[in-house]
């Protein structure tokens, strides 16, 4: 998948599930009514974010990440959310939800936070002033594993040792040579030694961090 978000505001579907799935199966987001995950079928959004989990978490090293389930749908109505507003100017908005502390909050938001930085890019192409935009710059800088795609300046707000875990912080670093972010280097230990060894591997030149990053 390639992870752009493609929307069409005018088709109508049937529901935030339908949505999910359309939207991690092929990158488009189809909503004729706003996102109401209140009313949406709990059983079913788990399904399909767990399906998606489990697919993602085959390729991450390192002993096996569990599903959050809580934390999984936390970033699936975020994006929904967001997505809904892209064309749209009905005023600021904030998102409820912890910043992460384990590797299973990490890559459970990461199900649907990765499609984030689509969409935040779309919205400054549209104006700096967006109201979703100082919202969506929180999420982004708070879930860094998904937050780095975005090549964001300045720096993270959560640390960077993704609890330690050596997977995340491979995956973390293949994201960051993508990008070349200058603020989101790790500072020290084993993610700085992933990002070091990354940037290596894709011949990438090694950017010095412009502020502090957290560890």
């Amino acid at each position: 998948m390639s992870g752009a978000v493609r929307c069409e505001w005018d088709t109508i579907v049937c529901g935030n599930c339908d949505w999910l799935e359309r939207v991690l199966a092929n990158g488009e987001s189809v909503q004729a009514a706003p996102p109401d995950f209140a009313r949406a079928d709990r059983g079913r959004l788990v399904a399909i974010l767990r399906t998606t989990f489990e697919s993602q978490a085959l390729h991450i090293a390192g002993p096996a990440v569990a599903f959050d389930a809580d934390v999984a749908g936390f970033g699936a109505e975020t994006l929904a959310v967001a997505s809904w507003r892209l064309g749209r100017d009905e005023g600021p908005v904030s998102f409820t939800g912890r910043e992460p502390r384990s590797p299973a909050d990490h890559l459970s938001a990461d199900v649907t936070l990765r499609l984030l930085p689509t969409v935040w890019r779309r919205l400054k192409s549209r104006g700096p002033d967006h109201p979703l935009i100082p919202a969506l710059d929180a999420i982004l800088r708070a879930w860094p594993l998904s937050g780095v795609l975005a090549g964001l300046d300045g720096t993270p707000t959560t640390p960077l040792d993704f609890a330690g875990h050596t997977g995340l912080q491979r995956l973390y670093a293949e994201r960051l040579a993508a990008t070349g972010t200058n603020g989101w280097i790790p500072p020290h230990g084993t993610a700085r030694e992933w990002a070091e060894l990354t940037f290596a591997e894709h011949n990438r030149a090694w950017p010095e961090p412009t502020g502090a990053s957290h560890e």
